[in-house]
């Protein structure tokens, strides 16, 4: 007979209904797609045959009604022969005499209870499942951080794959004990609440981050974990591979400008950029460096074509140093523009921009 395998997939802050960046053009769209990832992430699940579906938290993006749960439901029961064991996060609470608290799945799903640690042993598999619901938006206590696979009342699994489910990790949402965590005796980790894809500890205790960015902070890629635990003689040993997923991401794009670029050089400088790291992206544009005093930056027109978020300008307008030293001859400017000779780091030359720009609007004003 040969050793016990398990197969698992781990996903978290899924945040179905969620609309990203309301109020922009893509909006409704970027809802659609935070749908259809997770549909297309349940459609691996199936062909991959996993064994167990592991979600960390935060799959709605608020408490989810009967209707949404039903919705969820039906799409679980099309994975054959997978178990769903799931717990709420901070955004999907499983509150008392919730829907979420009521809903009895048709499918092979289990929602794990709050207020202690609930275990789920998979015989057939070999497998236990430990973790804690949310019941409520803020849990300022570590609920996590001393449990084992061994809970007070339950019977031991000594010889099975033992995996924790646990969401949060800053000092509102049930911070982590790290240290603890990784020596408490589980074989996988499986963590949510951080959207960032993060490994604590190789093939041990892994963030997996969100399957979609939700909003401008959320930048980098999004994926989910596939994993297979193998039985030895020295206990089960996990791998894990980590899978990009998202339909897009959201980038900052920082372009450098010079006094000579003219708005149309600056746009198609842009425009190659965003092209060359992808089209489909969510661009927040950071404008650092110089410029003229005649550059008017419009991204009007590129906005019509790609996802643009935001433009932020953090250029500093460039001055000729040296034609209004001749210009001012003994006059104030003239006289604080010499008071800067020699002064070369970047700390006397902020401040001799600053100080030419009031001193020339406070000339505009007269």
């Amino acid at each position: 007979m040969g050793a016990k395998k398990v197969k698992f997939m781990h996903i978290a802050d899924v945040h179905l209904g969620v609309v990203p960046d309301k109020g922009k053009p893509w909006s409704e769209q970027r809802a659609q797609e935070v749908q259809s990832t997770f549909q297309t992430v349940l459609d691996i699940a199936g062909r991959e045959r996993i064994d167990v579906l592991l979600i960390a938290g935060d799959l709605f993006h608020f408490p989810p009604t009967m209707s949404m749960l039903k919705e969820l439901d039906s799409q679980l029961e099309e994975l054959e022969n997978v178990t769903t064991i799931l717990i709420a996060g901070n955004h999907d609470y499983r509150a008392a005499g919730s829907p979420l608290d009521r809903y009895e799945f048709q499918s092979d799903t289990v929602c794990l209870q709050t207020g202690k640690a609930q275990q789920i042993a998979m015989e057939d598999l070999r497998t236990c499942v430990t973790g804690i619901s949310y019941d409520r938006q803020e849990i300022t206590e570590g609920i996590y951080n001393t449990l084992t696979p061994e809970l007070p009342g339950e019977t031991y699994h000594g010889d099975y794959f033992q995996i924790l489910l646990a969401h949060g990790g800053d000092a509102t949402h049930s911070p982590l004990n790290r240290n603890s965590l990784l020596h408490s005796g589980f074989d996988y980790i499986a963590l949510g609440h951080i959207h960032k894809p993060e490994v604590l500890s190789a093939d041990k205790m892994i963030y997996v981050g969100s399957l979609e960015p939700i909003d401008c902070t959320d930048t980098g890629a999004r994926g989910y974990i596939i994993g297979e635990a193998v039985e030895t003689e020295d206990g089960w040993q996990v791998q894990t591979q980590w899978r990009e997923i998202s339909c897009r991401q959201y980038v900052d794009l920082e372009v450098e400008v010079t006094p000579d670029m003219t708005n149309y050089q600056l746009q198609r400088l842009v425009q190659e950029q965003m092209d060359e790291m992808g089209a489909q992206h969510i661009y927040r544009i950071l404008l650092q460096g110089h410029r003229s005093a005649e550059l008017q930056v419009d991204f009007t027109g590129l906005m019509t074509t790609y996802y643009i978020y935001e433009v932020i300008d953090k250029t500093r307008e460039a001055y000729d140093l040296q034609q209004l030293q001749e210009e001012h001859g003994n006059n104030l400017l003239g006289r604080y523009i010499r008071a800067f000779d020699g002064q070369e780091d970047a700390l006397h030359q902020r401040a001799l921009e600053y100080g030419v720009k009031a001193l020339l609007h406070g000339q505009e004003d007269n």
